[in-house]
């Protein structure tokens, strides 16, 4: 992001502003952070931006990658945001995914890898090399996860007498996470999750349903949902049924 900032800045014309890991306030029950925003003044407001922004940006990474894009993508485009950007860090370098408002979908217009650029006109007039952007990058270290995020979930919780150790702390549901958002009343959770972190947030949000979005241990999100969203003869934390049997149901 900070590669972005400043061509971004330059580009920019009239009241236009940018800001980096900002807060689109969308409606009451939807909050998103996005890695970056360009917006209008008059929608900035203490700690957030107000309605949808003139772009969005995420950079993805294996925790977020399914839902950028998907159903965030979604999101922002059922709130009318017209311009949306996936960053996207590959074995083969930076890939930068443009999107556009199209019939209320946003629509891939443009990927662009390195050695490629394209000539944006909207929400500016801006020119995408990423080689040029991104050029100062570190060479490739593998998959990309949140500052906090470790390769492999940490141990159980200490007893309430114990004190904490970093990999209980780091890599456990909630202060493991690596972003939280609000979809339509409902709160998401970017990381690394397992069961144990479904138990946790269950004792935290008790009564609700706590959904993983993939196989345990598999990078992506925890949302915590109304009792109703699931039959209610079944328990109340479930893991995403588009896993393999043995991760049902729990």
């Amino acid at each position: 992001m900070a590669d972005l900032v400043t061509p971004l800045m330059i580009a920019e014309y009239g009241d236009m502003r940018t800001r980096t890991s900002a807060v689109a306030r969308l409606g009451d029950g939807t909050w998103l952070h996005a890695d970056l925003l360009v917006y209008c003044e008059a929608q900035e407001r203490e700690g957030f931006v107000e309605g949808a922004p003139l772009l969005a940006v995420e950079v993805a990474s294996e925790a977020s990658r399914a839902r950028d894009l998907g159903a965030k993508r979604d999101l922002y485009a059922g709130h009318g945001v017209p311009c949306y950007w996936v960053v996207d860090l590959t074995p083969d370098g930076v890939r930068v995914h443009v999107h556009g408002l199209d019939g209320g979908r946003l629509v891939e217009r443009v990927a662009v890898g390195m050695g490629e650029s394209v000539r944006l006109t909207e929400p500016f007039k801006i020119e995408i090399r990423p080689d040029r952007l991104f050029s100062g990058l570190p060479p490739w270290r593998g998959p990309v996860e949140g500052a906090y995020m470790a390769h492999e979930n940490g141990p159980d919780l200490p007893c309430p007498q114990e004190v904490f150790g970093i990999d209980s702390f780091i890599r456990r549901w909630p202060t493991g996470v690596e972003k939280v958002e609000l979809e339509n009343g409902n709160p998401v959770f970017y990381g690394r999750w397992d069961e144990r972190d479904v138990e946790i947030a269950q004792r935290a949000y008790p009564g609700r349903v706590v959904r993983l979005d993939q196989r345990p241990g598999v990078p992506g999100t925890l949302r915590i949902l109304p009792a109703a969203s699931v039959n209610q003869t079944v328990p109340q934390h479930v893991v995403d049924g588009r896993a393999p049997a043995e991760y049902g149901r729990v």
